[in-house]
């Protein structure tokens, strides 16, 4: 621009000269006018140069801020996407430690639950065996007055006392007779209750018993249950432990199952052969060992 002001005041310039040259005495005004023609000519040509540069300049002027603009552009673009990237990033870290926070208190609640289940099944087995020693003592005792009245009347009271010892029932016992033993004694063997051999899957004979002892519970709706399974001692401690609390849990889910029973009412538990009322050294013994008992909560 300033090129451009500089050839308009030449422009002027020449002018001015060609003006004081028409005035001027002794000078031809042809000549003088064509040699101001010809430097106007030349100031016009100077001019236009000037205004094609400054043409050019401006052109240039423009596509730097242009090119400037969209190197803007560019960069707001890479800062967002880059912002983008870090504020996913950053979520993705929060949400693994979020996971992972979830996950930690998870494992100490079932750490604290399977504690607190574990609690629950000594204290389950304890009561269980306890009532079981209490059980097996009061047998004990009737077992000895079944020997001192034999010894009285060898005939009538050996044979009973014999088969007492000897041959559990395994008929089903009625609801009235199972509750007067369990106010009584706090529990009572179930013989009628049977079961596969090796296994926890109760024979259809068994469902004449649970069906009494689901109707003892309704007529009794107060009544709570452990239901505590027995084995001898033959085999894998373990796998009896297992199979004793696997037999137990079947005849809650059949009296729930089956027979409609309460199941908030009942509950199970397995000791293997820690509470025997007989010795495991004869057929006899192990087979009254063999038992579920039901305990009076």
């Amino acid at each position: 621009m300033n090129r451009t002001m500089a050839a308009a005041l030449a422009v002027l310039a020449i002018i001015g000269g060609a003006l004081a040259l028409w005035s001027a005495p002794g000078t031809s005004v042809g000549d003088a006018a064509k040699a101001e023609l010809a430097r106007v000519s030349a100031a016009r040509d100077a001019a236009n140069t000037a205004l094609a540069a400054a043409r050019a300049e401006a052109e240039r002027t423009a596509a730097a801020a242009v090119a400037a603009k969209a190197e803007a552009e560019r960069a707001v673009a890479a800062a967002r996407e880059e912002g983008e990237r870090k504020l996913m990033a950053a979520q993705a870290e929060a949400n693994k430690a979020i996971a992972a926070a979830k996950v930690e208190a998870e494992a100490a609640a079932a750490g604290d639950r399977i504690a607190a289940l574990r609690a629950e099944a000594e204290r389950a087995v304890a009561t269980a065996r306890a009532e079981a020693e209490q059980t097996a003592a009061a047998l004990r005792d009737q077992l000895s007055q079944c020997q001192a009245a034999a010894a009285k009347k060898p005939d009538s009271e050996s044979g009973r006392c014999a088969a007492a010892a000897t041959a559990p029932a395994t008929g089903p016992v009625a609801a009235a007779d199972i509750g007067r033993e369990l106010d009584t004694s706090g529990s009572i063997a179930l013989y009628g209750i049977q079961f596969d051999t090796g296994s926890a899957k109760l024979t259809a004979e068994s469902r004449a018993s649970i069906d009494e002892l689901a109707k003892l519970m309704k007529d009794d709706p107060d009544l709570k249950l452990l239901i505590v399974g027995h084995t001898d001692n033959k085999g894998d401690f373990t796998i009896n432990r297992n199979l004793s609390e696997q037999r137990a849990q079947a005849v809650v889910t059949d009296l729930v199952t089956r027979a409609g029973a309460d199941r908030t009412r009942l509950s199970s538990a397995g000791v293997a052969d820690l509470a025997p009322l007989s010795s495991n050294d004869t057929d006899a013994g192990r087979g009254r060992n063999r038992r579920v008992e039901i305990v009076k909560r």
